[in-house]
């Protein structure tokens, strides 16, 4: 006797790309999770209004890998040390979202350790420049700000 043909489940991104995965795929997901059980339809179509085609095609990148119960623990981290290297803050950064979205928690973790990797070690210009981010004060005004919180900066 054969097994049962593997449920599958269609996801469209907000960009109207399709991608049908294995539903064990899917399951990486607790919010696609919740939603599969809250669906008795076959053909069920999930919209993710907020995850662009590419942004998604990564998340399922990664939770195919995570479903494959032939590649041991040890290998599939191994697998995310080069998964995570974007390349760009913005693709890292929209990969945290919809992995926070979806609420795939080991994808979540291994993108904000990325940042926090980043992060480690450098003075605030230095994150400034590696995030781009914009400097908000003059030196006047940061200067201030660090005279009435010291104790930060002891």
């Amino acid at each position: 006797m054969s097994a049962a043909p593997a449920k599958m489940v269609t996801l469209r991104s907000s960009d109207q790309q399709i991608f049908v995965i294995g539903e064990t795929v899917a399951l990486q997901s607790k919010t696609l999770e919740l939603m599969i059980a809250d669906n008795d339809n076959e053909n069920i179509v999930i919209p993710l209004t907020t995850i662009t085609g590419s942004i998604l095609a990564k998340v399922i990148e990664y939770c195919n890998k995570h479903a494959e119960v032939e590649t041991s623990d040890e290998d599939k981290k191994i697998w995310d040390v080069q998964f995570v290297n974007f390349g760009s803050t913005t693709i890292l950064f929209d990969i945290i979202l919809a992995a926070n979205f979806l609420n795939i928690e080991g994808l979540l973790d291994l993108t904000t350790n990325k940042v926090t990797d980043m992060i480690k070690g450098k003075t605030p210009d230095e994150i400034r420049r590696t995030f781009n981010i914009k400097q908000n004060f003059t030196p006047e005004e940061e200067e201030e700000v660090r005279r009435e919180n010291k104790w930060a900066f002891e």
